[in-house]
């Protein structure tokens, strides 16, 4: 049996991103919660965030998942970093083939951004 950092307990701050596994070939995971802040400005950025999987048997527990981009509020971190940063977590996590992940960045400015970071098995 696996044990969980979060699911089933109640805690409210991020341990780790707990994996579990799974007969799914893919997995998307789509959040519009995801929140930081400018590294420059200060300002808030919110997010509309979308992790494609393509499993090798394993997913990620979405308690977990949803502590951990809890994690971003308040830190300042582009948009365009803070894609690479989920991907490269997400994909040491649960080491699946393919990991790609989108963030579309609220309007700011009248600019918005989308920015997408893909890892990949060898």
């Amino acid at each position: 049996m696996t044990e969980f950092s979060a699911l089933g307990k109640s805690v409210t701050r991020f341990e780790r991103l707990d994996a579990i596994p799974t007969p799914c070939q893919t997995i998307s995971y789509h959040s519009d919660q995801l929140v930081s802040a400018c590294p420059v400005t200060g300002q808030t950025d919110f997010y509309e965030v979308t992790i494609d999987l393509d499993a090798d048997g394993t997913g990620i527990e979405t308690k977990t998942l949803k502590l951990y981009l809890e994690t971003y509020q308040g830190q300042a971190i582009f948009c365009e970093d803070l894609a690479v940063k989920i991907c490269e977590d997400i994909f040491a996590a649960s080491t699946p083939r393919r990991c790609a992940v989108t963030l579309v960045q609220r309007r700011r400015g009248g600019i918005q951004i989308t920015a997408r970071h893909e890892l990949k098995k060898d």
